[in-house]
This record gives C-alpha cells, sequence and structure tokens, in this order.
C-alpha cells in the first residue's frame, strides 16, 4: 500500500483522536472546521491507510489488580527466522505480556510484563520463560514506578 501524504487536517485530527478517542465525529468535525461527513471520510481513511491502528480505553494496572510491573530481557540461543517466529507466536499467547520488542545487540527480546504479585510473577517466569529450550539467558527488572507512560506520538 502507498504511503498517503498527510497534511495539516489529518495531522490535527490525529492529535484530537490520540487525546481523545471517544470525540464524537460532530465535535471532531467543528474542532477542524469541517462538516461532519467529509470528517469521517478522513478518519476512515487515516484507518485504512494505518495511521490508526484501533481504538482502545487505557486501562490503569494497578486498579485492577496487577500491582507488579517487570521487564524481561531475553536471549535467544538460536536466532533464524523460524526460531524468532516461534517465539513471537509464544509470546501473543501469554495475557501478561503487554509489550514484546525485538531488539538488536546483546539482548534479543525485551518483554513488558503486568502480575497480580511476586507469586503470579514467578509462575509466568518458571512455567513460560524458563522452561523453554531456546532461550539462552533471562534478566529481569521490577518497575518502582512510572515516571512517563504515553501511549501517543509526538506530532507537529
Amino acid at each position: 500500500m502507498n504511503k498517503k501524504e498527510l497534511d495539516l487536517i489529518d495531522k490535527k485530527i490525529l492529535r484530537i483522536l490520540q487525546d481523545d478517542g471517544r470525540i464524537s465525529n460532530l465535535d471532531l468535525s467543528k474542532k477542524i472546521g469541517m462538516s461532519p461527513p467529509p470528517t469521517l471520510r478522513r478518519v476512515r481513511d487515516l484507518e485504512q491507510n494505518g495511521y490508526i491502528d484501533g481504538f482502545r480505553a487505557n486501562l490503569n494496572h494497578s486498579k485492577l489488580g496487577y500491582d507488579l510491573t517487570a521487564f524481561i530481557f531475553i536471549g535467544l540461543k538460536n536466532q533464524n527466522e523460524e526460531e524468532l517466529n516461534k517465539f513471537e507466536k509464544l509470546v501473543w499467547g501469554w495475557e501478561e505480556v503487554r509489550e514484546c520488542h525485538m531488539l538488536n545487540g546483546e539482548v534479543d527480546f525485551i518483554l513488558k510484563i503486568v502480575a497480580k504479585n511476586m507469586n503470579t510473577f514467578q509462575e509466568f517466569l518458571t512455567n513460560n520463560i524458563s522452561s523453554n529450550d531456546n532461550i539462552s539467558s533471562i534478566k529481569t527488572a521490577f518497575a518502582i514506578k512510572a515516571t512517563k507512560s504515553l501511549g501517543n506520538v509526538p506530532l507537529d
């Protein structure tokens, strides 16, 4: 798919939607100075071109009982494409994993995990990570507090 060039109105729509994904099309159209039908067409076009990958609520994991956030740094024994795909597929099945990033250098993957407590984290680590035959190294770090956590993108 060809990359759509964003104009100033598209960027304004994206900025507004990432700050308030629940805004009505009518209110959005008023903020950007267009009527509702072309505003809706632009939003749908931004979705179809992959600039908007979905709308979701940002949940407070602590309020829901997930008091522990950990980062697991994983080194794999074998990094061929088949093994990388196999590991990535496993990660998608682990509900505790909220983010997974493939890295270059000493560490192959970093996983962001949320768990209810240290016991549930240890169970996850033992049952899923430590038992994996292709993992050569595991390092963990626990978050003490989040000082900045933005799920958005800076737009000019």
